[in-house]
């Protein structure tokens, strides 16, 4: 096993959170999945969701945040099993189900989010004092009363004791993201006037009481994390300092283990990090925190196996934890474990389905591990009548369905036009700060190869192709292309796809791109961390107008710090080898560069897709040829069409 494990000996070192010994050093953190029954209860996908991570290796899992209460947060009213001993009766079978794999279960208790409320009710919301609502600024949120708070703790309390009854091996208490207790904590949000707000001492009150509860319901031996923000990261938030003194004061009234993150809502960025902020982003505020208070600490954010383990190696936290990287592959740590650290599905930190549904009262899954939060509603089996699949085009979308219609015992060949596979991925990965995205080709070619896929390059399929006269199912991924509008002089930018994969053909020291999309200002980014001065134009009135606030928000504060220059509600009239013409509000403006970038979208590849129908009409079409989208239609829309052949 030491073998096996060299590269990642910290990782699988064992662990003790008082009296928990924990088999090695990975956590998976909490993460809200809306996969619970309509009063709370967990559900079945919700239930195998937790066995399946627990099966992959993993030393302990935070159930996702349990609401003590449904008094508080307009939009959990619905959760009538709150604070009831059926409730506890959930909590049993999901713990049952995490134990039965050889895995700690911890429970996260939260009271709600407060002022940061979901915006799916039109009731007022509730805060630690009468606050603007981080959704609606114009409305205020009401303040708990004295009465309220008294019965939030007696629920804390309530439910750690109901916590032991449902056998949890350790709690946690939800106190991050500028979330209900954090209200009470920071001084941007907590305005009373009483017991409860003020001095430090009051402010930490209702913490400190509800921590008292929740020790007396469970006893001295039995372990209490608190989960918590090193720095809110927005001028009025709580700063490293103050974090420092809350964790002291917490650690003396004897919490075992702090669970370090960052950020709030305001400048939203760290909530759920995206990939502009890098690989294990927050190690270095929780290694301040560890080292000013001498405790034991856990940490999330964008961690790889690489960087987990430099950060154990480095004394920086004492547990790794992972979200989103254990909902893309739940084998992650027993991959690593065997020495197969290739066969681990990379997580693209795009957020688009694990957060973005959250948005849409949705329950989450996956964008590239689709079955993710539905394991029982896909099994894999090999077929009795196994067919001949053609599937044309080996972007993300081709090559997902090649390898799940192999995996089902299905014969399959994939024909790609170019010389290699990836589609747009390829340009798509070229900035280093999106690595991950060739990691995941890179994955999904080697799992292809493994299932048997056999791939024909350098192939172009159209209708009329004797490739296809053999074949009983078809499978069109033929993916985009660029668009290039009708705009004078446009021969003379360069094709973001093009600059990113010949960066030979760019040169010089000053530079515009046109088109202020995600592609446009991922390029304008990397060419300004090179040093390169920088402009964006844009038609519309804002960069990345559709992006996920996740996302957005980083992106753009990046390029705000690396000097990039934007100009909206702007349009191009003519593409010059020196610069553009543009027309703004102000009217029209000359723009000079030594080099200009097109990045004005892209446009499906459909030029054979009704034909190839037309013939072939059991073909299924996937993709950027139906509709342009993101990373998660492609692929899932390639899962579902190769899981349709039973």
């Amino acid at each position: 096993m030491l073998k096996m494990v060299k590269n990642y000996e910290k990782l699988f070192e064992r662990g003790k959170i008082k009296n928990m010994s924990l088999k090695n050093r990975i956590v998976m953190s909490p993460m809200g999945t809306f996969s619970e029954n309509h009063d709370g209860f967990p559900s079945g996908a919700q239930i195998e969701y937790y066995r399946r991570r627990a099966r992959g290796g993993i030393g302990m899992l935070i159930i996702e945040a349990q609401y003590c209460t449904n008094k508080t947060d307009p939009w959990i009213d619905y959760i009538t099993t709150a604070d009831t001993d059926q409730q506890m009766k959930g909590w049993s079978y999901i713990i049952e189900a995490i134990h039965s794999e050889g895995c700690k279960a911890c429970l996260q208790i939260g009271c709600g989010l407060g002022r940061n409320a979901f915006p799916f009710s039109d009731a007022q919301m509730v805060s630690a004092s009468e606050v603007p609502s981080f959704y609606f600024p114009d409305k205020l949120c009401r303040a708990f009363t004295i009465d309220e708070i008294h019965d939030l703790v007696g629920a804390f309390g309530r439910a750690a004791q109901r916590a032991v009854v449902a056998e949890a091996d350790a709690i946690e208490i939800h106190a991050h993201s500028g979330y209900i207790l954090d209200q009470f904590m920071t001084p941007a949000w907590n305005k009373r006037t009483d017991e409860y707000g003020g001095s430090f001492e009051n402010r930490m009150r209702i913490v400190k009481e509800i921590y008292e509860a929740m020790r007396a319901a469970v006893g001295p031996d039995f372990p209490i994390l608190m989960r918590m923000a090193a720095d809110h990261d927005f001028d009025g938030g709580r700063t490293l300092e103050e974090s420092i003194q809350i964790v002291n004061y917490m650690k003396e009234l004897g919490v075992d283990a702090f669970d370090i993150d960052m950020g709030c809502y305001e400048d939203k960025q760290w909530i759920c990090p995206s990939i502009y902020q890098g690989d294990s982003c927050m190690v270095d505020y929780a290694a301040k925190i560890k080292e000013a208070c001498d405790v034991i600490v856990l940490c999330a954010g964008n961690h790889s196996p690489e960087s987990a383990e430099k950060a154990l190696e480095e004394g920086k936290v004492d547990y790794i934890m992972m979200g989103r990287p254990l909902i893309a592959d739940p084998d992650l740590p027993n991959k690593l474990l065997e020495g197969r650290r290739e066969d681990i599905r990379p997580c693209l930190l795009c957020n688009q389905i694990c957060v973005g549904r959250l948005y849409e009262n949705r329950k989450i899954g996956c964008a590239v591990n689709t079955v993710a939060v539905a394991e029982q509603d896909y099994t894999f089996k090999k077929t009795d009548s196994p067919k001949k699949v053609a599937v044309i085009g080996g972007g993300p979308g081709g090559l997902e369905a090649a390898r799940v219609a192999a995996l089902q015992g299905h014969h399959v060949t994939l024909y790609e036009k170019n010389n290699v596979l990836g589609g747009q991925f390829n340009a798509a990965s070229a900035p280093k700060f999106k690595h991950r995205l060739r990691e995941f080709i890179d994955w999904e070619i080697l799992q292809c190869e493994k299932a048997g896929v056999v791939f024909k390059l350098n192939t172009t399929i159209t209708p009329d192709s004797p490739e296809l006269e053999d074949k009983d199912r078809i499978i069109a991924a033929m993916g985009a292309s660029p668009f290039l509008p009708n705009i004078p002089g446009i021969e003379n930018a360069v094709e973001v796809c093009d600059a990113h994969l010949h960066p030979e053909k760019i040169s010089g020291q000053k530079f515009v791109v046109c088109g202020g999309g995600i592609s446009g200002c991922d390029e304008a980014l990397e060419l300004a961390m090179d040093g390169k001065d920088v402009t964006i134009i844009e038609m519309q009135d804002q960069l990345c107008p559709t992006a996920l606030l996740d996302n957005r928000n980083p992106l753009m504060f990046r390029l705000r710090d690396n000097h990039v220059k934007s100009m909206v509600s702007t349009t191009i009239k003519e593409i010059r080898p020196d610069g553009v013409v543009a027309e703004g509000p102000d009217g029209e403006v000359e723009v000079s560069a030594d080099c200009i970038i097109a990045a004005f979208g892209t446009k499906p590849n459909s030029e054979y897709v009704d034909a190839l129908c037309e013939k072939y009409p059991t073909t299924l079409v996937i993709g950027d040829c139906v509709k342009v989208g993101q990373v998660a239609e492609a692929v899932r829309g390639g899962f579902f069409a190769a899981y349709s052949l039973h």
